[in-house]
């Protein structure tokens, strides 16, 4: 188990800088030590609000790679993953061994001191699917992609559109589909041993891992439900809402583009939603749900953001999904949702787009206030967006 938070208190972000070429002024700005650039103030390092360092490179490190805390510097400079990075820097903070190999640390964390929580915790990263399985997902992905549109799949894009409140261009970004029956299709096929593997009957949502097909998640329609209203209810099969086709290995839904603030969904319907509404001036992502757990790549895809902002459901289970997060890095700010849900807010006429880019606004405001008018490029653009969505003056 790692504990992020106590590696990035102990990692002094500048120093780091220094040691890797940086020479800074008394704005903390330097030549960038990533891409080695001539701008003496191309590199930049600040406080956020948690008070922790991060930095921004300004000039010619890549959208995505050119900003992030110190564990991302880390990455970047060494040519390491996220594993290796956490492994070394707890090193160089002397934080002790448990003896096993595994790093460890203070294991609880302060928001409640009455009723401590287990702080930690980022899984080891999948093995990936082998690659019968990544081909015959596709097939199966493809599959449901052509069914969706489908004349006979009318209620399955009514579910989408008109129930969830997704359009054509979302859809179809996140390459959803509709299975109109249960399958059962050989094992061996996917390259699996043991019973047939089940292709739910449902709304197909593939997870993209760098291009690849790792996970599907299939919602199904549970008698008395709106999708089961629009292509009828499960029959003979248990009443699971959501079930992956077996063998996939689950990961950080979304897209992650290297913007300040990323805003984490409970679902995968709500970050569809929420990334239609506002990805212009945040990214929008999702664990899947308030049980599931950050891997290592989930983290390092995180690490360049300056805030994470968790809307999770308003239950128990978002609760503790809050905690969890709050726990891994104290980036995360948790926002209770207008509703239940972002898509109850959305059928309660609630605008997502005003609401949320009000979030990122105030968020954003914090952080350029931080950096002492060093913004790094694209910065202010986004935040005027973010703006005018809250104004709705667009």
């Amino acid at each position: 188990m790692i504990d992020i938070k106590l590696i990035l208190e102990k990692t002094d972000l500048i120093a780091l800088a220094e040691e890797a070429g940086a020479q800074f002024n008394s704005s903390h700005s330097s030549r960038c030590p990533i891409h080695h650039g001539n701008n003496p103030t191309a590199f930049h390092v600040y406080r956020t609000q948690d008070g922790l360092e991060h930095y921004h490179c300004f000039t010619n490190c890549p959208e995505g790679a050119n900003g992030g805390d110190a564990i991302a510097f880390y990455m970047r400079w060494r040519q390491v993953d996220f594993k290796i990075a956490v492994t070394e820097l707890a090193q160089r903070a002397g934080i002790a061994s448990n003896g096993n190999g595994q790093r460890t640390a203070p294991v609880y964390i302060e928001s409640n001191p009455a009723k401590p929580v287990a702080r930690v915790l980022i899984d080891q990263p999948d093995e990936p699917p082998s690659e019968t399985w990544r081909s015959r997902i596709l097939e199966f992905v493809c599959y449901a992609q052509d069914e969706l549109w489908k004349k006979t799949a009318q209620g399955a894009r009514d579910y989408l559109m008109v129930d969830r409140g997704l359009d054509e261009d979302t859809i179809k970004h996140f390459y959803l589909g509709y299975n109109p029956r249960d399958l059962f299709d050989d094992s061996a096929k996917w390259g699996q041993n043991g019973n047939r593997v089940w292709c739910p009957r449902g709304i197909v949502i593939p997870h993209d891992h760098n291009g690849h097909v790792w996970f599907a998640n299939v919602r199904r329609p549970l008698p008395g439900d709106t999708l089961a209203a629009r292509i009828g209810a499960v029959k003979d099969l248990k009443e699971t809402k959501f079930a992956g086709v077996r063998g996939g290995k689950r990961g950080l839904f979304g897209i992650i583009t290297g913007k300040p603030v990323v805003v984490l969904a409970e679902g995968e319907f709500d970050a569809m939603l929420a990334h239609q509404a506002a990805s212009d001036f945040c990214d929008v992502a999702t664990l899947g749900g308030a049980r599931h757990r950050l891997d290592s790549h989930d983290a390092a895809l995180l690490a360049g953001a300056s805030i994470i902002v968790a809307v999770l459901d308003d239950d128990e289970a978002g609760q503790r999904g809050a905690a969890y997060l709050a726990s891994v890095t104290p980036r995360v700010v948790t926002v209770i949702p207008p509703d239940h849900d972002l898509t109850d807010a959305w059928k309660r006429g609630i605008n997502l787009r005003q609401w949320i880019g009000g979030l990122v606004a105030q968020k954003m405001e914090t952080l350029l206030n931080r950096m002492n008018g060093a913004a790094p490029d694209g910065w202010l653009e986004l935040y005027q967006r973010a703006i005018d969505a809250e104004a709705g003056c667009e």
